[in-house]
């Protein structure tokens, strides 16, 4: 008898072998497992070879999976300010200072974490970011807390490099410097009743899941929320008045923030909607009423005026703050970040932050990290990830330059795009060209299948004539017909329509529609995720950012028909500015139809 070609005799000692070695693994098993054989005391030594083992197994599994770029300003003051706070706060616990000693606790481990003073030159910058990165496993030292987050990673390797040749007088000056003299009102920020508990999103959870809590409030390695000492720990990054100044503006000068937004923000981080390793762990060990009293402190503070260096030409980032960039369809930065109102007076009801005066190297880090799609933003509408990613590092350097050279607290306005529009000049192009679909008075098509245009806003018709011009909005007739007439012609059309009263058609739709698409365009569908359709085309919102579209009384046909692009293969697709096509796929047809339906039977928006 053979068995693949060999003959049942020659395999019989493979197979004797095969067997006792299957028996000898199960009894190692037993004897190390169900037994407990292998002594697990921290308190047995590890042998030497067992350590050499260990230990280069580490060093060589770290060598060959390190990344192979390393970002060229490891050297930048507040890189390593910034870093050097996150390892005191952290780091130093298990693993100690320059020319100081270890805490007896963290000797106890086994294995020990290494004096990183000792060791910090046995390893590169790379290897140094890998490890932080992806910790190591059955060991103490911990991954970093969150994902995507490379920046705050390299500024502590930008920190301890610098760990050799550092004294302890230099090192304990930056514990000293967390004790900034505090204004008066700083007292301490009592935890109180710790509030609702969050679910805290760090990730994959691991098994078992029922042994470990995700969630905040929780402790830390020393619970400065439960003893109140709240605003002391805030400063060691963002300094004693609250200005960013203690690492040189890396950390946000927290003076021109708004209660309400510190408060959500603060919020975000304990939940883990907004992710960050640093700011994590801090928030997550709040009380909601720390968390609110935060805000309210910071808020009541003078705002203090950035003192670093410019980083770009602020005339750059003059000209796309207050006029955006056309030809990319990024709207001008003010149109939400004006500062004309906060916490409940907010832009739209949009929480975002005021930028004026913010600090710049804080700007610029951020508009990074919406560009690499690490940053999100926490509205409904999540617009800055396209934005950031379309400005040049160059005009993110102006832009960061230019808002923090704003007063605090400023009042911005908006560059009128159309200040030099004629709209009596439009009536040739309306005539020739988009009488065709929209007719003169701009009612659209008598079937209802083209957009009513008296209901918009000039500068949101002459944004979407820039996204058709530039295949943003891909649309084969509108983008010829944008592509053939003039960039002036372009804002005359806009001034047009934009200024003709608004004027709805009646058409009928099916009353009982209608009165479901009410209950989903102002409650929304908070089952599957979708908000409700007012919050950003209500009469407020359109009112304050002109470029969103208006859509009471627009024609049912076809609000339909672009809905149900929305959720199909196109909206895929769809001008990243815009949340349509994850809500528009969250909905039936039939719900579709019925949002269409009732917005079609509304009166239009005053302009």
């Amino acid at each position: 008898m053979k068995i693949f070609g060999y003959s049942l005799k020659s395999l019989i000692p493979g197979i004797v072998a095969a067997a006792v070695l299957g028996v000898a693994g199960a009894s190692a098993v037993f004897a190390f497992v169900i037994l407990g054989g292998l002594n697990l005391a921290a308190t047995w030594p590890d042998p030497k070879p067992v350590y050499w083992v260990l230990h280069n197994t580490f060093t060589n599994s770290v060598a060959w999976r390190a990344p192979d770029e390393v970002p060229v300003d490891l050297d930048d003051p507040g890189r390593i300010a910034l870093g050097a706070q996150q390892y005191v706060n952290s780091c130093a616990k298990c693993h100690g200072g320059p020319e100081l000693g270890q805490n007896p606790l963290a000797l106890a481990m086994r294995p020990r974490p290494q004096h990183l003073p000792s060791v910090v030159d046995q390893f590169t910058d790379a290897e140094l970011f890998y490890i932080l990165k992806s910790g190591v496993r059955m060991s103490a030292m911990p991954s970093w807390p969150t994902e995507d987050r490379d920046d705050e990673i390299w500024n502590v390797v930008a920190f301890i490099r610098n760990l050799p040749d550092m004294s302890a007088q230099s090192y304990l000056a930056l514990l000293e410097d967390r004790e900034l003299a505090m204004p008066e009102r700083a007292a301490a920020i009592t935890y109180g009743a710790p509030g609702p508990r969050l679910d805290n999103d760090l990730g994959a959870e691991r098994y078992p899941a029922d042994e470990y809590a995700y969630s905040s409030p929780a402790t830390e390695w020393r619970d400065f929320a439960i003893q109140g000492d709240v605003v002391q720990r805030c400063a060691a990054c963002h300094g004693g008045n609250g200005g960013g100044e203690a690492t040189l503006g890396r950390a946000p000068n927290l003076t021109v923030l708004s209660a309400d937004y510190i408060t959500e923000q603060l919020t975000d981080y304990a939940s883990g909607e907004r992710k960050s390793g640093i700011m994590q762990i801090v928030a997550s060990n709040l009380s909601q009423g720390q968390r609110e009293a935060l805000g309210k402190y910071y808020d009541a503070l003078p705002d203090v005026a950035p003192t670093q260096a410019s980083l770009g030409d602020p005339q750059i980032g003059e000209d796309i703050a207050t006029g955006g960039k056309l030809m990319a369809a990024v709207p001008s930065c003010v149109t939400c970040h004006n500062n004309a109102g906060v916490g409940d007076d907010a832009v739209a009801g949009l929480d975002v932050p005021n930028l004026a005066g913010q600090s710049a190297p804080y700007i610029r880090d951020q508009l990074r990290l919406f560009a690499a799609g690490v940053r999100q933003g926490g509205a409904a509408w999540k617009p800055m990830q396209y934005i950031a990613s379309n400005l040049t590092e160059e005009e993110i350097d102006g832009l960061a330059a230019w808002f923090s050279q704003q007063e605090p607290g400023a009042q911005i306005e908006r560059r009128d795009l159309l200040a030099s529009a004629r709209p009596s000049d439009a009536a040739g192009v309306v005539e020739q060209v988009c009488k065709e679909c929209h007719t003169v008075a701009g009612i659209g098509s008598p079937s209802g299948d083209k957009p009513n245009l008296t209901l918009q806003s000039p500068d949101y018709i002459h944004q979407q004539l820039w996204k058709f011009r530039e295949d943003i909005r891909p649309s084969s007739q509108m983008g010829q017909t944008a592509t053939k007439i003039s960039e002036q012609d372009i804002a005359n059309v806009a001034a047009y329509f934009g200024a003709l009263p608004p004027v709805a058609v009646v058409r009928d739709v099916d009353a009982a529609s209608a009165q479901r698409g009410a209950a989903i365009a102002q409650n929304g569908l908070p089952d599957v995720g979708v908000p409700s359709c007012v919050t950003c085309h209500g009469s407020e919102p359109t009112q304050e950012i002109e470029i969103l579209p208006r859509l009471n009384g627009q024609n049912y046909a076809y609000l339909k028909e672009r809905l149900d692009q929305f959720a199909g293969e196109r909206g895929e697709n769809l001008y990243a500015l815009s949340p349509m096509n994850k809500f528009a796929s969250r909905m039936t047809d039939e719900q579709r139809d019925d949002v269409a339906a009732w917005f079609s039977t509304q009166e239009p928006l005053a302009k």
